[in-house]
């Protein structure tokens, strides 16, 4: 296993002043402790003198208004109402101030501290606020460090934070890093559970270190009420200023398949109960909600209907069942999930088409009535039946099961186009869209039925791009012209592990592997020089890839074990 951990490294290196900075960080596993080491080196040829400084400027409750920021003896805490930022470091701070910020001209006291580099000692603020500690280290000779160990506990009162302020401190200052490494490898270790850890060692070092990061990754977005943000990329503000810190119905569903594949049942569960609480009466999935489970922004007219966004998580509950065989799990979310989406999926069936009705794309662009989206209702109502026979619950199954058979007949009748000798992407719409791998992947044919064989063949010779990776579409402009998105690269790859073409599905999970950020996370896309655009991470990206590595190595198990038999006689 490589050496994979949630433990951030930056480093900023200034050679005209000859200074490098590197900084390590990491968040506790159990407790609400954000940890920072600062390592300054003097790479000149002479002494230095230099103090470090840190500005905080926080919008608590998403406002500047009403904050407190105060210096309680060796900590700098702020507040408001039932919320705690304590700030402490080893060794302690020697400067501080605390000031207005963004208010009636004011800019803040990181000025102070640019102007003369020193900090006026004042201890309270109230108001519009920010603050900015510092500390003067030790004369560094040519070569030589210094480190600040800093932390920032949060906490929901006064005498908490400063309860486990303490804590922390006695635990010593190395304490959190070990505690978060060691975490963090123990929990990666429950893969060797897997029945496709025996061929693990097969995969190349820069896939293996990706699938590690990527499992790490997709639980770094992972909220404690269950919620699934799709990034939490700070950088991308779309539509103005807004962020990626939602979550999406589909890429939590696609999250759960991809940690229920790899056993993580518990945490898939959470994410089920956060399912039971968002749904709406109408037994249907909104565009997207805050991790708090509110209704979340949205460009387009409410309602904002996805019909995937509702299938897609009732095939994952039904994914958790055929891999956990988890009774309590089917049980407890059968009448607040199942019962309410399928019936929700059954509506939505136009009576003409056999297909379900019309509502947005998974790419959130344009209407119409989306193969992809008819396979994710076919894989829900699919789901459903299989988990309401499991439960005994006969009448609901056989409804289920002739909704979900007209849905296939439908699909294969009125969305496969022979002439094109392929799929559409809509009943109305024939571009070549690489979504439509839904049709093996949530079984509506087998991924070496000629139809299949047909369109996967056109996605890879059509929306193959220069730098190696897959389009999501003819002539898409998102971000720039037809760019390569990562889980498009990884459905072909998928495909290719299904058929047994397994050198061509490790080259693509290569291709998305070297095209990871140096840092090992996922963009949404890449351009055709190479370069990862949009949102990064992308946590769709991550679970697709995860995915895509399982698979792999189910069917390299597959491949050899079958070169072992020998022919009868």
């Amino acid at each position: 296993m490589g050496v994979v951990s949630n433990i951030g490294e930056i480093v900023f290196e200034n050679p005209e002043i000859g200074l490098q900075i590197t900084i390590w960080e990491a968040v506790h596993p159990s407790a609400n402790i954000f940890y920072r080491t600062f390592k300054v080196t003097n790479t000149s040829n002479k002494p230095k003198h230099l103090r470090l400084f840190s500005n905080q400027n926080y919008r608590i409750l998403e406002t500047k208004i009403g904050e407190t920021a105060v210096i309680d003896k060796h900590t700098l805490i702020h507040y408001k109402r039932d919320r705690y930022f304590l700030h402490a470091s080893d060794p302690a701070f020697d400067q501080y101030a605390v000031g207005t910020a963004e208010w009636k001209g004011l800019e803040g006291t990181w000025r102070d501290m640019e102007n003369d580099a020193s900090l006026s000692g004042n201890i309270v603020a109230h108001g519009s606020v920010d603050s900015t500690l510092g500390w003067t280290l030790p004369e560094l000779k040519p070569g030589e460090s210094a480190r600040i160990h800093y932390w920032i506990v949060l906490g929901k009162k006064y005498c908490s934070v400063l309860h486990t302020h303490k804590q922390e401190k006695k635990a010593g200052r190395k304490a959190l890093f070990y505690h978060n490494f060691n975490f963090w490898s123990s929990f990666i270790e429950r893969v060797s559970v897997l029945p496709e850890f025996s061929r693990i060692s097969q995969l190349p070092h820069n896939v293996l270190k990706c699938f590690y990061r990527s499992l790490l990754a997709v639980i770094a977005h992972m909220d404690i009420t269950g919620s699934i943000i799709a990034s939490c990329d700070s950088d991308i503000k779309q539509f103005g200023a807004d962020l990626y810190t939602y979550c999406w119905p589909r890429d939590a569903a696609w999250v759960c398949l991809a940690l229920d594949k790899a056993r993580y049942h518990h945490l898939t569960s959470e994410t089920f109960e956060f399912f039971s609480k968002i749904i709406t009466p109408r037994g249907n999935f909104l565009h997207k909600y805050t991790p708090a489970g509110d209704f979340g922004s949205t460009w387009h007219p409410v309602p904002m209907i996805q019909i995937d966004e509702t299938g897609i998580p009732l095939y994952a509950l039904y994914n958790n069942w055929e891999i956990a065989k988890s009774v309590w799990t089917t049980g407890r979310y059968y009448r607040t999930l199942v019962i309410p989406t399928a019936s929700y999926l059954i509506k939505s069936i136009d009576a003409e088409t056999g297909l379900p009705i019309s509502s947005f794309d998974l790419w959130e662009e344009r209407k119409g009535v989306y193969t992809y989206s008819a396979c994710t209702v076919y894989a829900g109502l699919t789901g459903a039946y299989e988990l309401s026979r499991s439960l005994g619950d006969y009448d609901n199954a056989d409804i289920w099961k002739k909704a979900s058979d007209r849905i296939r007949k439908s699909i294969l009748e009125k969305l496969y186009d022979k002439k094109l000798k392929r799929f559409r992407r809509a009943l109305d719409d024939s571009t070549l869209d690489s979504s439509v791998f839904a049709v093996w992947y949530f079984g509506i044919l087998p991924p070496d039925d000629h139809r299949v064989v047909q369109t996967m063949e056109a996605i890879e010779r059509e929306l193959k791009r220069p730098s190696g990776g897959i389009a999501r579409y003819l002539h898409d402009t998102y971000f720039g012209y037809m760019n390569s998105w990562i889980i498009c690269t990884l459905w072909l790859s998928q495909w290719h592990s299904a058929t047994g073409n397994l050198d061509q599905a490790l080259k693509l999970l290569e291709w998305c592997a070297d095209h990871a950020y140096p840092t090992g996370l996922l963009s949404e896309q890449i351009d055709d020089r190479g370069k990862p655009l949009s949102v990064l991470p992308l946590a769709w990206s991550h679970s697709a890839y995860v995915l895509a590595v399982l698979e792999y190595l189910q069917a390299l198990e597959k491949k050899e074990s079958d070169s072992c038999n020998y022919p009868e006689k």
